[in-house]
């Protein structure tokens, strides 16, 4: 129910492995190298498989040559939010790669750049980086592709000259949080008024709409632009800051928000969102069953790795009835359910253990008849933590985002444990007891 802006770096490793594996000569390939390795390391970053991508690389490093070493590198370090060694690693690339590097993969470089960059809340080199691949390599880029670069360079250009988002967080910090439907509601202030705003793992961006922007005195920029949102529609919007944001007791400054109609949610009562950008600064969250939510002053290391990120999503690692999957953390969504995707692979084990059901669904042209599987009391894992799904949806058809993976993780199993801990240094998530 969420918006949830759509980004740009999971739309284009296809094009990258074409332009690296199909071309009569490899443009990165400087040293010899084994084009299978490559075309399946790639083929691994294309399908963002980045758990089995890190453990192949760093396996058959020898057997590629370093120009796809240090891209697969950099999009690796990207993926597991470091930030600042996958632009160093970019910097080299450029440095010493560049003249073997086509337009397709340069292009690629920049917008892989301008994410590292955006992450760093660094908007002015961001979209430095942004322009810069629209003026060079724009011509290589899809032109779909072209047009949300485009529509991201409107959003991110009037923040130019904003000072890095920061976050105080010098012990730990404990907000209170509420249940409303289902969804995480947490309370917020500015300008010396409060509210509660959604805090919602599937939104790229934070979003508050008009009326409220002016209760709170977030001041809107000179900006028009328009945002595709999970259901593929598209919204006008402006951009707005928040000089000083609290959430609870937890201060946060030069904050971004997408300022939207209040009509966009519908009839609900929904003033805000707080996004991927305020959580992902708070390098680890505790989500206590709707109670509360710890910051801690330090994160905790642990003996996992199952997260990671594409663009501003994040993605977990799991295994379900068996089989490892990868599905999207998104606690605004409503209950989890699984793609096509899944569908496609685990077709044979679906027909044969679910129910198949038709409903009705909004379309362009008015409504359509749809079908969906459902299959019950599936065994569930996260690292350790093991549950059994009492229902969960397949949907056959590719009606729902995001398409790439093999479905979402929502509510029902994010807030079946205890304590939900999210942690951005070393990429996991994991529950508690």
């Amino acid at each position: 129910m969420a918006i949830k802006m759509k980004h740009l770096i999971s739309i284009l490793p296809l094009v990258i492995l074409l332009a690296a594996c199909t071309s009569k000569t490899n443009p990165l390939a400087e040293q010899q190298s084994n084009p299978l390795v490559e075309r399946k390391l790639l083929l691994m970053l294309d399908n963002k498989d980045m758990f089995r991508l890190e453990a192949y690389l760093e396996n058959e490093r020898a057997e590629i040559s370093q120009g796809i070493a240090l891209f697969l590198e950099a999009h690796l370090q990207n993926a597991f939010n470091q930030t600042e060694q996958s632009l160093q690693t970019i910097d080299i690339l450029l440095d010493k790669f560049s003249e073997s590097l086509n337009d397709t993969l340069l292009w690629s470089i920049y917008l892989l750049k301008f994410d590292n960059l955006k992450k760093q809340y660094q908007y002015g080199a961001s979209v430095e980086a942004m322009k810069k691949a629209i003026d060079n390599y724009g011509h290589a880029a899809d032109s779909v592709v072209f047009v949300d670069v485009l529509n991201a360079c409107a959003l991110f250009e009037p923040l130019s000259e904003l000072p890095p988002q920061k976050i105080h967080i010098t012990k730990d910090v404990t907000i209170p949080i509420r249940n409303q439907y289902g969804l995480i509601l947490m309370p917020v202030r500015s300008g010396g008024k409060s509210e509660h705003f959604i805090f919602d793992t599937g939104a790229n961006m934070s979003v508050v709409s008009e009326s409220c922007a002016e209760r709170l005195g977030i001041r809107e920029l000179e900006s028009s632009l328009e945002v595709k949102i999970a259901s593929g529609g598209k919204i006008e919007s402006k951009v707005g800051v928040a000089d000083s944001l609290w959430i609870g007791d937890l201060l946060v400054e030069n904050v971004a928000f997408l300022v939207v109609a209040d009509n966009i949610f519908g009839g609900q009562n929904i003033p805000g969102i707080i996004g991927f950008p305020i959580m992902h600064q708070m390098k680890e969250a505790h989500i206590h069953k709707y109670e509360s939510i710890t910051v801690p002053a330090q994160p905790q290391k642990r003996n996992l790795h199952n997260l990671f990120l594409n663009g501003s999503s994040m993605y977990v690692q799991a295994v379900a009835d068996g089989d490892t999957v990868l599905l999207l953390i998104d606690s605004g969504y409503g209950n989890s359910v699984f793609s096509a995707r899944y569908f496609t692979t685990q077709q044979e084990k679906i027909l044969e253990k679910a129910t198949l059901k038709s409903y009705q669904r909004k379309t362009d042209d008015g409504t359509s008849k749809s079908q969906y599987y459902v299959l019950k009391n599936i065994p569930f894992q996260i690292g350790v933590y093991e549950l059994t799904i009492p229902s969960i949806n397949v949907m056959p058809e590719k009606i729902m985002s995001p398409e790439d993976y093999d479905g979402i993780l929502g509510p029902n199993i994010l807030m079946n444990f205890k304590t939900l801990i999210l942690n951005f240094e070393d990429m996991y998530l994991t529950f508690e007891e």
